[in-house]
C-alpha cells in the first residue's frame, strides 16, 4: 500500500511540475521569431446592455449577428478587454516580437482584439477560428492550415479564436484559454507545429509598461471623437500629432493618416452603418475608442 500511495503521489507531483513547465513568463524566445501564438480573445464578460457587454442571442445564419459589433446581439469586449489586447500589442512593441500575419474568427470581440494589438497588419477574417456556427472538421482543418506554416524568418503567427473544442488533440488545449491567454506552438519545417507552453493574460499585462497605460489614461479626456453616434461627418480632435487608423467590423482599415494632429473632419456619409474602432497611436501611447455610424 505504500508504494502505490508512493506512486500515486509521485505522479501527481510530476503532472504538478509539468503543468508548472508549460508556463511561460520570458517572452524572449519569442523574439526569434518561428511561433505561432493562438489567442483566446480579451475579456468579454456579457450581461444585458447598457451596463452589460452583451449576450450572443444566436438567430438565422443569414443575419451574420455573431460579426455585428453590437451588445444587443452578441458578447463584446468590456473596458478592461480592450486595455488587454492593447496590452499585447504594447509587449510585442516593447520586446520587438515580431508579427508577420494576424487572422481572427468572424465574432467581434476576436477580430476587435486582433484589432487592439495594433501590429500594423490587415487582420484576417477567417470561419475555421469562429465558434459553434461551423463544423468541426472545417475548424481543424482551417486551424492547422494557419498555425502550420513556417512564418518568414524572424516573425510569428498570431490567431485570435475562443476557448472551444477543436477536436484535434493538438489543439485541443486551447480549449483551456482563459480570456487574453496564448497558446505557444513551436514550427516546424515539412511537420505539424509543436506545443510549447501557455502565456497567461497577466504575462501580457505585466510585460506591457505601467508608464503606458498611465499616460493612455491621462490623455484620453484631451481627445476628442465627435458626434457619437455619427452620421455624415465625424470631427477630431488631438493636443499632439498621433497615427490615426480607422477599423471597421470586419477588421479592415477604413481610413488612415499618419499625421494626425490638432483638428480633422472626415466625411463618413458613405460608410456603412456599424460601429468602427479609432485607434490613435505615437511613441508615447495608443489610445482606442469606439463610434457608431448611423443612418
Amino acid at each position: 500500500m505504500k508504494n502505490i500511495f508512493f506512486s500515486c503521489c509521485l505522479v501527481a507531483a510530476l503532472s504538478v511540475t509539468s503543468a508548472f513547465a508549460q508556463e511561460i513568463t520570458n517572452l524572449s524566445l519569442l523574439q526569434q521569431g518561428g511561433y505561432t501564438l493562438i489567442f483566446r480573445h480579451a475579456s468579454a464578460p456579457g450581461g444585458i446592455p447598457p451596463t452589460g457587454t452583451g449576450n450572443d442571442t444566436g438567430g438565422a445564419l443569414d443575419s451574420l449577428w455573431w460579426m455585428r459589433c453590437d451588445a444587443n446581439y452578441s458578447r463584446q469586449l468590456s473596458i478592461i478587454g480592450r486595455n488587454e489586447a492593447m496590452n499585447i500589442g504594447r509587449t510585442f512593441k516593447r520586446l520587438n516580437i515580431k508579427i508577420s500575419r494576424i487572422a481572427a474568427s468572424e465574432f467581434c470581440r476576436c477580430y476587435e482584439t486582433a484589432v487592439l494589438m495594433n501590429t500594423g497588419l490587415p487582420v484576417t477574417i477567417s470561419q475555421g477560428l469562429t465558434m459553434t456556427l461551423y463544423t468541426n472538421e472545417l475548424r481543424t482543418r482551417t486551424i492547422d492550415s494557419l498555425a502550420r506554416p513556417m512564418p518568414p524568418q524572424g516573425t510569428n503567427t498570431v490567431l485570435v479564436t475562443h476557448g472551444i473544442d477543436f477536436g484535434d488533440t493538438l489543439y485541443n488545449r486551447i480549449a483551456t484559454l482563459a480570456w487574453s491567454d496564448a497558446a505557444v506552438y513551436r514550427n516546424r519545417t515539412d511537420a505539424r507545429p509543436e506545443f510549447i507552453g501557455f502565456v497567461r493574460a497577466a504575462t501580457w499585462g505585466q510585460q506591457a509598461t505601467s508608464v503606458a497605460i498611465q499616460q493612455q489614461t491621462a490623455s484620453v479626456s484631451e481627445i476628442t471623437i465627435a458626434p457619437n453616434p455619427a452620421n455624415d461627418r465625424l470631427s477630431l480632435c488631438t493636443p499632439e500629432k498621433y497615427s490615426l487608423r480607422i477599423i471597421n467590423p470586419l477588421g479592415q482599415v477604413v481610413f488612415d493618416d499618419e499625421s494626425l494632429q490638432d483638428a480633422r473632419t472626415l466625411s463618413i456619409e458613405d460608410w456603412a452603418n456599424a460601429a468602427y474602432t479609432v485607434i490613435l497611436s505615437n511613441s508615447k501611447r495608443t489610445i482606442s475608442q469606439r463610434f457608431v455610424k448611423n443612418p
